[in-house]
């Protein structure tokens, strides 16, 4: 039986990363670059992007994301690309930027250099294209052929973004070792629709581990915008490690959640890896992990200021049967959810949900 594991082509990560991204683009011996930036991004992270391919010689054109990832936008901007002569892509910002930026990619066949401007998330380094409609939901999931070809983070603009992001991008990883060991375990499929590699558990292992040990050090480094080693080993867990675990090891109840969380209004609102966060206590629950480890747990999301209950999380009002069968019924239909052994139903994950919002 095969089993596959996908990988950015390079990833960089360093203080003023950005800084070199036109030494960059010249030795892949790219020549007229479509850069796709958030407006977030404008004034000192874009003017580094632009200094540096401008030192560097290289040809872009800049185009300011404003938005959602849609078919109809992915469409005008791959149409112009293609009228520009672009010939590779730089995405500078959040996940939508990403997505977006992916998509033209896709269609046209071109290189990319993914720049994250936010540690929230896993999603850099992944296939993955989430899309939305003019509604802003979501519409379709698809996948580029490969994965980025670079993955370029700078620590500098990492920690100087909200903390608030960093948390949540310690929530979105520190899943990965309970989700990647039940996917194995209930002999789920990756996102290459094939079982994971051992490399892709010792990854999602030690992605918990190095938060356990240097997430709320790297956490309060952020909140003074400091970088440190600290700073550097999470955001090379939530950024890197993590994102190869989860795409080539599977997930499993955690981001099934996810979809039955964002059912109610409260609650869809909130960042992706908080969400997550609360959904990995509910996962550990359930899996009957130790008191102590639990404990330990939800103290180390505490600490970092992360959700470990639905009040936590937004919830305010009292949990209602009617609200739980929504959660639960969402959930369920989440493809990850069948990633878990004992198989989940109804009753054991309301009961979960009602322990983790009483656990103590």
């Amino acid at each position: 039986m095969l089993k596959i594991m996908g990988f950015p082509g390079e990833y960089i990560q360093g203080e003023h990363a950005l800084s070199s991204i036109g030494d960059i683009a010249n030795r892949q011996q790219f020549k007229k670059i479509g850069l796709i930036y958030d407006p977030a991004t404008e004034g000192r992270i874009l003017n580094k992007v632009t200094k540096s391919l401008s030192q560097s010689n290289v040809e872009y054109i800049c185009y300011k994301f404003a938005g959602e990832c849609t078919y109809k936008l992915i469409a005008y901007l791959t149409q112009t690309m293609q009228q520009h002569g672009i010939d590779s892509l730089i995405a500078l910002g959040g996940g939508k930027a990403m997505d977006t930026t992916k998509g033209i990619s896709k269609r046209l066949h071109i290189p990319m250099i993914i720049c994250p401007t936010v540690a929230s998330s896993d999603a850099p380094t992944s296939r993955l294209i989430i899309i939305y409609d003019d509604q802003h939901k979501v519409q379709a999931v698809e996948k580029t052929q490969r994965n980025p070809d670079i993955v370029l983070v700078d620590l500098d603009t990492i920690v100087h973004a909200p903390a608030r992001f960093f948390a949540a991008g310690i929530g979105d990883a520190i899943s990965k070792m309970f989700e990647v060991n039940q996917c194995k375990k209930a002999h789920g499929l990756n996102s290459f629709s094939t079982s994971p590699l051992e490399t892709a558990l010792l990854l999602a292992n030690h992605t918990y581990y190095n938060l356990m040990q240097w997430g709320k050090m790297a956490y309060e480094d952020v909140k003074q915008h400091q970088i440190s080693v600290s700073v550097e080993r999470v955001v090379e867990s939530t950024v890197l490690l993590s994102g190869l675990a989860f795409e080539s090891g599977g997930l499993s109840l955690a981001h099934a959640l996810i979809r039955g969380l964002t059912a109610i209004p409260e609650l869809a609102s909130q960042l992706h890896g908080e969400l997550v966060a609360y959904g990995t206590v509910v996962q550990a629950v359930l899996e009957n992990r130790e008191h102590q480890f639990i404990i330990e747990l939800i103290n180390f999301l505490r600490s970092v200021d992360l959700p470990t209950t639905l009040y936590e999380l937004g919830y305010q009002q009292e949990i209602s049967d009617d609200m739980l069968d929504i959660i639960i019924t969402n959930t369920l239909q989440n493809d990850y959810s069948q990633h878990f052994e004992p198989a989940l139903n109804s009753e054991n994950l309301r009961q979960a949900i009602i322990r983790t919002n009483h656990y103590h």
